[in-house]
């Protein structure tokens, strides 16, 4: 299968691709953990870095393309299909400083991953807070 050479240099491009932060974490019972309450500390592993191409979506077109949010600060972002199950599991991510939602507590269709052709993911991420 050939590849889409201009999306592959964009990704690699210095200038044009966006450092990603994704934080990953794990799951302990603390001393204050009850069976009842399942009262986990979560904490986060150190970050490993992604390289995408982020825009960011306007308002108005969160509404008619149907994305479902009305909310502020979405962006999207394309990436590489190799980071799919890292973007689904992560406990965090960071880009520019700024925390988005992530894929599993988006509740109400806030965060979207979607397949693209030539072996490249595109996600839509929510502004946290």
């Amino acid at each position: 299968m050939r590849k889409l050479l201009n999306y592959n240099q964009t990704l690699k491009d210095r200038d044009l691709a966006t450092k990603v932060y994704i934080y990953c974490s794990t799951k302990t019972a603390g001393d204050d953990y009850d069976a009842y309450e399942k009262n986990y500390v979560t904490a986060n592993l150190n970050p490993f870095v992604i390289k995408g191409y982020v825009t960011t979506i306007s308002p108005e077109a969160l509404v008619y393309k149907q994305y479902g949010l009305h909310n502020m600060g979405a962006i999207e972002l394309i990436c590489e299909d190799r980071y799919e199950n890292a973007l689904k599991i992560c406990n965090k991510i960071v880009i520019d400083d700024v925390e988005y939602q992530v894929f599993r507590e988006a509740t109400g269709n806030k965060a979207i991953i979607q397949k693209r052709p030539y072996h490249l993911l595109r996600a839509i991420l929510n502004r946290k807070g």
